[in-house]
């Protein structure tokens, strides 16, 4: 097929060598497939008011944005302003630079929110096919773990990320269950083709390692079991009962130890236990992920966990470097996911619900001493499921469906049904809110 020419919005795109994520793995893919990325990154984590700067990594065309935001009204006024003032100056930066490009896809993450009016002014500038993929549910995840408040906020935050979404002609939704609560709790345009797209990655295995040289590098037990937690330690993390777990093993098994990888608002809470006595606990703080490969590759045993009360179905992206570390993997989640199914009918550790930090020590026991088949698993679920180049494939699928329809499926017509895991579902009003 021709050359796409592809616009991707984001908030989150390491630019530094060793580091990556799922933005630039995807946008790497699709310039190795042939085509050209130009990404624009709000860089939710840089310093606010830093200068815009133009980078180049993996053939892909990169704009970084910092955030910008009102800090001296409160951290309520900070947070809200940071996702409005950001988006705004975000969209006058692009505008200059793009205003006499060309682009065919139109690639996007939720929240959409956080990229409103760089999204608005790009979907009115481009006849573009856009793509959006379903990474978490905005507002109702946000609310359920403490970070929105309800009310007039959350209502107004709701018709905002449901307009938006309404924009795009084709959404990825990480599992069934993702896709039966996008449907049910946004009002969809009736042509928009919804479809399960699991998460991806960069499949490959990480080069080979000396696992005594490597935990001896990062002041960790060298003859002990490591279970290993890597992601944000923030609310809906389950990192609270994690370290409940640690605790109830700590006596028990002093042969295993737990490593937590990480930055967040909960850092305290595990700094807090290791300095009233938790030996059995370790904390780092978030490391460049090819050296975070390298550093689970040296422990034993994945974790995944959440929170009961969360009604919002979960993939965690962590569940692909588990598998590349050949790790199996043990997960405490919500009912209301599939990822806990996931996990058993691919044979790749345990699953049990979230809430019960008696029951996941107890798990993790029996997993960390017999892991099974799983790491031999891990290879074929990656391949299978995960391998980024299945995502670049849709993307390519989708496009070639509009361009059969100039109209645009936003004129009322649908693109083709292509073997992708396309799933129906029965467009209905909100449920909540």
């Amino acid at each position: 097929m021709s050359i796409m020419r592809v616009l991707m919005l984001c908030t989150k795109y390491p630019v530094e060598a060793k580091d990556s994520y799922m933005t630039s793995e995807l946008a790497g893919a699709l310039v190795t497939a042939g085509n050209r990325v130009q990404v624009v990154v709000t860089d939710w984590n840089a310093p606010y008011g830093a200068p815009s700067s133009t980078v180049q990594k993996d053939g892909v065309d990169i704009f970084v944005v910092a955030p910008r935001s009102v800090r001296w009204l409160g951290s309520f006024v900070e947070k809200i302003s940071k996702w409005v003032f950001s988006s705004v100056f975000a969209w006058a930066q692009m505008r200059r630079l793009l205003r006499n490009q060309s682009f065919d896809i139109l690639i996007c993450f939720t929240p959409c929110v956080t990229v409103a009016a760089q999204l608005a002014w790009a979907t009115k500038r481009f006849r573009t096919c856009n793509i959006l993929f379903v990474l978490d549910f905005f507002p109702y995840h946000h609310h359920s773990i403490g970070l929105l408040p309800g009310g007039v906020v959350f209502a107004v935050a709701r018709r905002l990320e449901e307009h938006l979404v309404r924009k795009f002609d084709m959404i990825g939704c990480m599992s069934g269950m993702n896709v039966e609560y996008l449907c049910s709790h946004y009002r969809l345009q009736h042509e928009q083709q919804v479809e399960v797209t699991p998460i991806w990655g960069l499949v490959t295995p990480p080069p080979p390692i000396d696992r005594a040289s490597m935990r001896k590098k990062y002041g960790l037990p060298l003859n002990k079991k490591i279970a290993v937690f890597g992601g944000q330690m923030t609310q809906g993390r389950g990192v609270e009962e994690i370290l409940s777990a640690a605790a109830m093993l700590k006596d028990k098994r002093p042969d295993l130890f737990f490593l937590l990888i990480g930055e967040g608002r909960l850092e305290h809470l595990v700094e807090g236990c290791i300095s009233s006595g938790a030996h059995n606990v370790i904390f780092h703080r978030r490391i460049p992920r090819t050296d975070y490969l390298g550093l689970i590759s040296a422990c034993d045993l994945g974790l995944v966990c959440t929170v009961t009360g969360v009604d919002v179905p979960t993939f965690p992206y962590k569940t692909i470097d588990y598998l590349r570390a050949n790790l199996p993997i043990v997960a405490a989640v919500e009912d209301t996911t599939d990822y806990g199914r996931f996990v058993r009918e691919h044979g790749l550790g345990a699953a049990l619900p979230a809430g019960d930090p008696a029951a996941l020590a107890n798990v993790i026991e029996q997993v960390i001493d017999d892991p099974g088949g799983a790491a031999a698993a891990a290879r074929s679920c990656l391949d299978q499921v995960f391998d980024v180049r299945r995502t670049v494939a849709r993307i390519e699928n989708a496009f070639l469906g509009l361009a059969e329809h100039p109209t645009s499926v936003r004129h009322g017509l649908r693109p083709r049904q292509y073997d992708s895991g396309v799933v129906g579902c029965r467009r209905t009003r909100n449920t909540r809110g």
